[in-house]
């Protein structure tokens, strides 16, 4: 079996369809997760959950030190060119150097949190604990885009680790253990390695005919390494967009407003399945479409994302909203004042869909420096408005400066996409099913 038939074997619309229904059944879990905890702790406890969770998420992708994004530009191309070799080879690189990074890297937050007082302390410990348990699941989760690999690539980070942290929480609770921060805390870095392990095993066995213990040639290691590293810079400013708010919101506000701000982008994450959805679906795609050196099914792919993104996204904001006062009441009646920061960032989330998953296009094919540019420039506007907002407007001032930054990041991409390539990105046109099949 080899070539693109091997590489092509999960693609297009069925794909997508699924990875949406994962995603969706995820948002649901997501959210009765934060709901679940917001009711067990205090609000101010809830509130050190918030901040542990996003720095978590927003610095575990650097411990992943890029090889996650590579996998989805790499193991298709080899794929599709029958070298499965390299692909067991690049597997067994990518292991060792993302578990060997990230304990480094552990190390170093383990050590800091000594000299850090009180929650800080806590927390950059907890983080430290964590960030080697996350950084694998993110290369882990990278090998299965790559292969298209989509219940592996969804199930167990999205369905099973929600459950497992909730079910845990409820058990300590019902023996009337205290939901403080460090327990919490500790049960999720618990879940991250349970889940780890599991997708490291799964994923031994179904690349055995890989041959995931191949060495590699000192050139190959060479490429990974070097196309890799940029991308760890271009994951982790993409993570620092997604979760500046909240990072930003912890240092300038109380524990009880990041909790308000955190429930209210919660509440508005069950819209955001689509873009995850198609993020899991569209590298591998545009990879595919570049390695059989077809421009036409390229532009294709790249206006027929942009389409489903934008339409799928505008829906699910809307029907978000319309819930949005009842959803914010199941965390509790301090939490109902975010509907407005719920109506501002859902403005954000269409403005960018209209760019669709165009910065995929700009990592699977090399333009890493320029992918890292723009996040950059993203981040320097989200936290450079929020920053002078959050003190006049509070909470509203975050969200008005995440939107803001998200129809920036949309406008860079697709303009950058054109002038690089000449492939056009935003289009509003309804979508046409058909043309989603690869």
């Amino acid at each position: 079996m080899s070539s693109l038939s091997e590489a092509g074997r999960s693609g297009g619309l069925p794909d997508a369809a699924l990875a949406f229904a994962i995603r969706v059944a995820s948002a649901g879990l997501l959210f009765g997760l934060q709901v679940l905890l917001a009711r067990l702790m205090p609000i101010d406890g809830y509130g050190g959950f918030v901040t542990l969770w996003t720095w978590l998420l927003a610095v575990g992708s650097f411990g992943a030190l890029g090889l996650a994004q590579a996998s989805v530009r790499f193991v298709p191309r080899y794929l599709a060119r029958g070298r499965r070799q390299a692909v067991g080879a690049f597997f067994r690189v990518g292991f060792i150097a993302v578990a060997l990074g990230s304990v480094g890297l552990s190390i170093v937050g383990l050590s800091a949190s000594t000299l850090l007082p009180g929650d800080l302390g806590l927390i950059v410990f907890l983080v430290a604990m964590g960030l080697p348990f996350l950084a694998m699941e993110y290369y882990l989760e990278g090998i299965a885009r790559g292969f298209g690999w989509y219940r592996l690539t969804t199930i167990p980070i999205y369905i099973i680790r929600p459950i497992l942290i909730g079910s845990t929480a409820l058990l300590l609770s019902a023996l009337g253990v205290e939901l403080t921060l460090p327990v919490v805390g500790a049960v999720v870095v618990g879940s991250m390695g349970v889940i780890t392990l599991g997708l490291a095993l799964v994923l031994r066995r179904r690349l055995a005919p890989y041959r995931p213990n191949a060495a590699p040639t000192r050139a190959e290691a060479s490429l990974w390494i070097r196309a890799s590293l940029p991308l760890s810079i271009v994951s982790g400013l993409d993570d620092l967009v997604i979760y500046a708010d909240v990072l930003l919101i912890s240092l300038m506000l109380p524990s009880e407003a990041v909790g308000v701000y955190f429930a209210a982008a919660r509440v508005l994450a069950l819209a955001n399945f689509v873009y995850f959805a198609m993020y899991l679906v569209a590298g591998r795609r545009f990879a595919l479409d570049l390695a059989a050196r077809d421009r036409s099914r390229l532009q294709s792919s790249l206006l027929e994302t942009s389409r489903l993104m934008f339409w799928l996204t505008a829906l699910a904001v809307g029907a978000t909203l319309l819930a949005g006062p009842l959803l914010l009441a199941a965390f509790g009646q301090a939490f109902e004042d975010g509907y407005g920061v719920m109506i501002v960032l859902g403005a954000g989330m269409i403005a960018r869909a209209l760019a669709g998953q165009a910065d995929e296009m700009l990592i699977v094919s090399g333009r890493q420096k320029q992918a890292a540019w723009i996040l950059a420039a993203t981040v320097g506007v989200n936290l450079s408005i929020s920053a002078l907002l959050i003190p006049w407007l509070g909470i509203m001032g975050a969200a008005v400066g995440t939107a803001i930054a998200m129809a920036t990041r949309s406008m860079l991409v697709a303009f950058t996409v054109y002038r690089l390539d000449g492939l056009r990105i935003v289009s509003v046109a309804i979508p046409s099913f058909g043309a989603a099949k690869s």
